[in-house]
Protein backbone atom coordinates (compact mmCIF):
# COMPACT_ATOMS: atom_id res chain seq x y z
CA UNK A 1 0.00 0.00 0.00
CA UNK A 2 1.14 3.25 -0.96
CA UNK A 3 1.20 6.63 1.35
CA UNK A 4 -1.77 7.86 -0.37
CA UNK A 5 -3.76 4.87 0.10
CA UNK A 6 -2.34 4.73 3.98
CA UNK A 7 -3.19 8.62 4.05
CA UNK A 8 -6.59 8.15 2.61
CA UNK A 9 -7.79 5.43 4.98
CA UNK A 10 -6.65 7.68 8.09
CA UNK A 11 -8.55 10.64 6.69
CA UNK A 12 -11.63 8.08 6.30
CA UNK A 13 -11.32 6.67 10.12
CA UNK A 14 -10.50 10.56 11.09
CA UNK A 15 -13.36 11.63 9.13
CA UNK A 16 -15.68 8.96 10.58
CA UNK A 17 -14.58 9.49 14.23
CA UNK A 18 -15.70 13.34 13.61
CA UNK A 19 -18.80 12.27 12.30
CA UNK A 20 -19.70 10.35 15.34
CA UNK A 21 -18.88 12.74 17.77
CA UNK A 22 -20.95 15.83 15.49
CA UNK A 23 -24.14 13.52 15.66
CA UNK A 24 -23.47 12.24 19.71
CA UNK A 25 -22.19 15.85 20.43
CA UNK A 26 -25.52 17.66 22.56
CA UNK A 27 -26.93 13.95 23.47
CA UNK A 28 -26.96 12.52 26.55
CA UNK A 29 -26.81 8.27 26.71
CA UNK A 30 -30.51 8.76 27.44
CA UNK A 31 -31.06 10.30 24.59
CA UNK A 32 -28.65 8.11 22.26
CA UNK A 33 -30.51 5.68 23.23
CA UNK A 34 -33.89 6.67 22.03
CA UNK A 35 -32.60 8.77 18.91
CA UNK A 36 -32.74 5.75 15.86
CA UNK A 37 -31.95 7.52 13.64
CA UNK A 38 -28.85 8.77 15.13
CA UNK A 39 -27.78 5.32 16.14
CA UNK A 40 -28.20 4.10 12.91
CA UNK A 41 -25.73 6.48 11.80
CA UNK A 42 -23.11 5.94 14.65
CA UNK A 43 -23.06 2.19 13.73
CA UNK A 44 -22.60 2.94 10.19
CA UNK A 45 -19.89 5.30 10.91
CA UNK A 46 -18.30 2.65 13.03
CA UNK A 47 -18.48 0.28 10.47
CA UNK A 48 -16.52 3.31 7.94
CA UNK A 49 -14.18 3.50 10.76
CA UNK A 50 -13.35 -0.66 11.02
CA UNK A 51 -13.14 -1.10 7.78
CA UNK A 52 -10.60 1.61 6.44
CA UNK A 53 -8.58 0.67 9.89
CA UNK A 54 -8.93 -3.33 8.97
CA UNK A 55 -7.43 -2.24 5.10
CA UNK A 56 -4.63 0.06 6.74
CA UNK A 57 -3.30 -2.70 8.78
CA UNK A 58 -3.50 -5.44 6.61
CA UNK A 59 -2.73 -4.29 3.63
CA UNK A 60 0.51 -2.07 4.94
CA UNK A 61 3.90 -3.55 5.10
CA UNK A 62 4.68 -0.32 7.38
CA UNK A 63 1.96 -0.02 9.63
CA UNK A 64 3.61 -0.62 12.30
CA UNK A 65 5.71 2.44 12.12
CA UNK A 66 2.42 4.27 11.97
CA UNK A 67 2.13 4.70 15.80
CA UNK A 68 -1.12 4.09 15.40
CA UNK A 69 -3.22 1.03 17.03
CA UNK A 70 -5.10 -0.38 14.28
CA UNK A 71 -6.41 -3.65 15.41
CA UNK A 72 -8.76 -2.67 17.83
CA UNK A 73 -10.40 -0.51 15.13
CA UNK A 74 -10.96 -3.17 13.31
CA UNK A 75 -13.46 -4.86 15.16
CA UNK A 76 -15.85 -2.02 14.52
CA UNK A 77 -15.81 -2.90 11.19
CA UNK A 78 -18.89 -5.82 11.85
CA UNK A 79 -20.24 -3.43 14.03
CA UNK A 80 -24.18 -3.62 13.51
CA UNK A 81 -27.20 -1.69 14.69
CA UNK A 82 -29.71 -4.37 15.06
CA UNK A 83 -32.23 -5.86 17.85
CA UNK A 84 -29.43 -7.34 19.89
CA UNK A 85 -27.58 -3.78 19.98
CA UNK A 86 -30.94 -2.55 21.59
CA UNK A 87 -30.34 -4.55 24.95
CA UNK A 88 -27.28 -2.09 25.91
CA UNK A 89 -25.57 0.81 24.01
CA UNK A 90 -23.26 1.28 26.96
CA UNK A 91 -20.58 -0.25 25.35
CA UNK A 92 -20.43 2.27 22.46
CA UNK A 93 -21.53 4.41 24.57
CA UNK A 94 -18.57 4.05 26.39
CA UNK A 95 -16.38 4.59 23.25
CA UNK A 96 -17.69 7.39 21.97
CA UNK A 97 -17.14 9.45 25.34
CA UNK A 98 -13.78 8.14 26.54
CA UNK A 99 -12.04 6.66 23.47
CA UNK A 100 -13.29 8.39 19.96
CA UNK A 101 -11.83 11.69 20.52
CA UNK A 102 -8.47 9.85 21.79
CA UNK A 103 -8.26 7.34 18.85
CA UNK A 104 -9.02 10.45 16.57
CA UNK A 105 -6.08 12.55 17.80
CA UNK A 106 -4.24 9.61 17.29
CA UNK A 107 -5.28 9.47 13.78
CA UNK A 108 -4.60 12.63 12.97
CA UNK A 109 -0.76 12.26 14.58
CA UNK A 110 -0.28 9.40 12.39
CA UNK A 111 -1.46 11.10 9.69
CA UNK A 112 0.98 13.92 10.32
CA UNK A 113 3.65 11.64 10.58
CA UNK A 114 2.97 10.20 7.19
CA UNK A 115 3.22 12.89 5.51
CA UNK A 116 1.89 13.64 1.80
CA UNK A 117 4.54 13.60 -1.17
CA UNK A 118 5.23 16.45 -2.77
CA UNK A 119 4.11 15.43 -6.18
CA UNK A 120 0.60 14.39 -4.88
CA UNK A 121 0.60 18.24 -2.84
CA UNK A 122 1.93 19.97 -5.89
CA UNK A 123 -0.37 18.21 -7.88
CA UNK A 124 -3.25 19.57 -5.90
CA UNK A 125 -4.79 15.75 -4.79
CA UNK A 126 -4.89 15.89 -1.35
Amino acid sequence: MNIEEQQLHLNNIIKGIEEVVELTRELDYHQFTQEEQVKEEVYSNLQMVGQAAYELSINSDNAGDLNFETDILSGFRNARYNDEMEVDHQMIWGIIENDLPIIRDEAIEASAQLGVPEETEASGLL
